[in-house]
């Protein structure tokens, strides 16, 4: 590879220059920003190694240039700072739309450079050309089409036991069908249901959809099955009917889970109560999902009857990188497990995320490593 490196301290590039090279590395070293410009003008590295100390400038400075002009360059960020001003530089490049393999300190180049340099970014997830206009050019007419025609569907995730790693459960999704062939996501669509007033709709062909297939979930013998109410659920009255139909449906077979996000809990926390003691009077368990990115989550905790609690994946996503990831993660986990809730990881793509995930106690896991979300045909068939 072909790395071009900015720093300022020109000693760098003798030790830079001499271990990338051990490793079968190219270096190409500046020492201003406006040397590095230059060198990326003449010809495009395969990485950019960008010290964030840079005397009368910095190398946050240089990031709102790359992400004009280079922005498919990935970046490592070398520092001789501590580690949560590199991790929040990286939070910048991101922000700017840069991809960042890594960060390396100074004092530990020798063993963490290697590393770094071997992660490449996972490969996009492609997105057919047809799904993407079909979701620009949705109407709120179109979605009405589509629930009246029966074409929202549920897929499956399975979440798995942190302890035997099997599946114990299931996450339903929504999926819209279109007639042209193809899938769209429940974020094509989900927000325009809400904006419209058609969630509880919505809500209702989904649940009548699933309570159809479960002759085909019993058989799998999973544990649960997680379902999502939205913030606009949230505040209809009609929510707890039909969770208590779904309860009943699949009574005998598999308990029904209620994830509420954790952007739900406001502005009403009496009507949260409400709802909330409704549905586990009801006969369903509760989970607070998306746990870490909004602001009412600990007074949630301590006022609604959950069981459990799903970790949002951008920290299981960050665990390697930021230090400060992977402490709320632990941190997450010991309150939940002090106040007897069950703790889902979101997000597992990685063996070592999994390893590592187990090694802190996670209960559950859920992501990609162990499944995408697929219809009822491939979710069973791969039990």
């Amino acid at each position: 590879m072909i790395l071009s490196c900015l720093d300022d301290d020109p000693r760098m590039e003798r030790t830079l220059r001499r271990f990338a090279g051990s490793l079968g590395h190219e270096v190409r070293f500046q020492t201003t920003s406006q040397a590095l410009r230059e060198d990326l003008d003449r010809q495009v590295p395969d990485i950019i190694v960008l010290d964030l100390g840079l005397g009368t400038e910095t190398g946050v400075d240089v990031l709102g240039w790359l992400a004009e002009h280079h922005r498919t360059v990935p970046l490592v960020f070398l520092s001789g700072h501590g580690d949560e001003l590199l991790d929040t530089a990286r939070r910048i490049a991101q922000g700017n739309g840069l991809t960042v393999y890594g960060v390396v300190n100074k004092a530990n180049l020798v063993r963490e450079l290697p590393d770094v340099l071997s992660r490449r970014s996972p490969p996009e997830r492609p997105k057919k050309a047809y799904a993407a206009q079909a979701q620009d050019s949705l109407t709120v007419g179109g979605l009405r089409e589509a629930l009246r025609a029966g074409r929202i569907t549920p897929y499956f995730q399975p979440i798995l036991s942190a302890r035997t790693l099997q599946p114990v459960g299931a996450e339903v999704l929504a999926r819209l069908s279109l007639p042209e062939g193809g899938v769209l996501g429940a974020g094509a669509f989900i927000p325009l249901a809400e904006q419209s007033g058609l969630i509880m709709d919505l809500t209702r062909v989904l649940s009548e959809r699933l309570i159809e297939l479960e002759p085909q979930l019993r058989p799998l013998g999973l544990d649960f099955l997680s379902v999502n109410l939205s913030a606009a659920n949230v505040e209809a009255i009609g929510a707890a009917a039909i969770v208590k139909r779904l309860v009943h449906a699949f009574a005998g077979s598999s308990r029904i889970m209620i994830e509420l996000t954790e952007t739900a809990v406001l502005p009403d926390i009496q009507q949260m109560r409400a709802l909330t003691t409704q549905l586990r009077l009801g006969g369903a368990s509760l989970a607070i999902d998306d746990f870490g990115i909004g602001y009412s989550s600990i007074r949630a905790l301590a006022e609604l009857p959950y069981d459990a609690l799903k970790i949002d994946l951008s920290f299981v996503a960050e665990m390697f990188d930021s230090e400060k990831s992977a402490n709320l993660i632990a941190s997450m986990l010991h309150m939940a497990h002090s106040l007897n809730l069950q703790v889902v990881a979101e997000g597992v793509e990685t063996e070592a995320q999994r390893d590592r995930l187990i090694e802190m106690g996670v209960d559950r896991l859920q992501g990609y490593l162990f499944g995408r979300p697929v219809p009822i045909e491939h979710f069973a068939a791969s039990r």
